[in-house]
């Protein structure tokens, strides 16, 4: 396998991010698409733009859902759309490293590697775990035979993984993350504000007020449409009432770290006690998440620096890193 020319590619729900072999070249661009019938009117951040002020005839979507590929068509066009960008990038000569849900089925993957394939030459294009990468890029020692933990709470997705020798042991991928918090924010205005809001005001809402156990009584003013009157409508949104809206989706996903610990094979769970949780993904931000799950568990919770490009940050690592070669694989079908 020729690695000198290698992309790392983080295909997210919500973002897609790439980074080259040396590190230096670094490009995000969000993961949406809008089209008006066949015709494409915008890619990525522009899409992001439109999003929520859309007109009826003009559909602004995400090519994935829950962290499958959903529209390989529109994933074929971002993807090329974003590759033409990344300056380093040449469809003859650079291959990929891209990370993809652990838990995903075979038909998924191979979907993954379909999407990237129509924009490579046949070869090029190279898939490793998202928790692997995760894992490679706190340094951890994952070739060797000790057990890890790593909780990715994702925009779409929660990825929950035990690894040992360059393996994911024991997995979990919930489709609840930060675009589930965003819609427990917006229920919770509309029943007790009765405003209606949408996704990108809910998300706001998250990014600036929600707190786990402690966090400081700050209010956020919104604006949005009465439910009853359907006319423009504006108020102060305590962060109390948001934490308290997010509650019901952190607890399911700290529910389903337990079960994953429980299934975790006896000598494995005793590493994972002595070496504790890495908890990663851009809604691990959420002010406190680490000491609530961390309380809730019993179990120690580390909060991976730079929590939001953890995956290209490993991924890159891998690529540059010869011994850590066999974590990435390239099917055929």
């Amino acid at each position: 396998m020729l690695f000198s020319n290698m992309v790392g590619v983080d295909l997210g729900t919500d973002t897609l991010k790439l980074r080259d072999r040396s590190g230096e070249k670094f490009m995000e661009n969000r993961d949406m698409i809008a089209a008006r019938g066949r015709k494409v009117l915008a890619i990525g951040n522009d899409a992001w733009e439109m999003y929520g002020k859309n007109p009826k005839d003009v559909r602004v979507s995400r090519p994935m859902v829950g962290g499958v590929i959903a529209s390989a068509t529109d994933m074929e066009r971002v993807l090329l759309h974003t590759l033409k960008k990344f300056t380093t990038f040449s469809q003859k000569s650079a291959g990929i490293c891209l990370a993809v849900p652990s838990q995903v089925t075979p038909v998924e993957q191979r979907a993954f590697y379909n999407v990237m394939n129509s924009t490579l030459s046949p070869g090029k294009v190279h898939l490793v775990d998202k928790a692997i990468a995760d894992a490679v890029s706190i340094g951890l020692p994952v070739l060797g035979p000790s057990g890890h933990m790593i909780v990715n709470v994702g925009a779409d997705t929660t990825e929950i993984a035990v690894l040992s020798e360059g393996q994911v042991i024991i997995g979990r991928t919930m489709r609840e993350g930060g675009f589930q918090l965003d819609r427990d924010i917006a229920t919770m205005v509309r029943r007790k504000f009765s405003i209606s809001i949408g996704p990108r005001t809910a998300e706001s809402l998250k990014n600036n007020l929600a707190f786990m156990i402690n966090g400081p009584r700050l209010e956020q003013e919104v604006f949005g449409i009465h439910i009853l009157s359907g006319l423009p409508k504006s108020d102060m949104i305590p962060a109390l009432a948001v934490s308290v809206a997010v509650l019901g989706t952190v607890d399911r996903i700290v529910d389903e770290i337990r079960s994953v610990i429980d299934r975790t094979p006896p000598m494995m769970r005793k590493d994972i006690m002595k070496e504790g949780i890495f908890l990663t993904g851009g809604v691990s931000m959420l002010q406190n998440l680490p000491i609530y799950i961390q309380k809730q568990v019993s179990l120690p919770v580390y909060h991976i620096q730079d929590p939001k490009n953890s995956t290209i940050r490993g991924i890159v690592t891998i690529i540059n890193e010869k011994e850590l070669h066999p974590l990435m694989r390239s099917p055929s079908w």
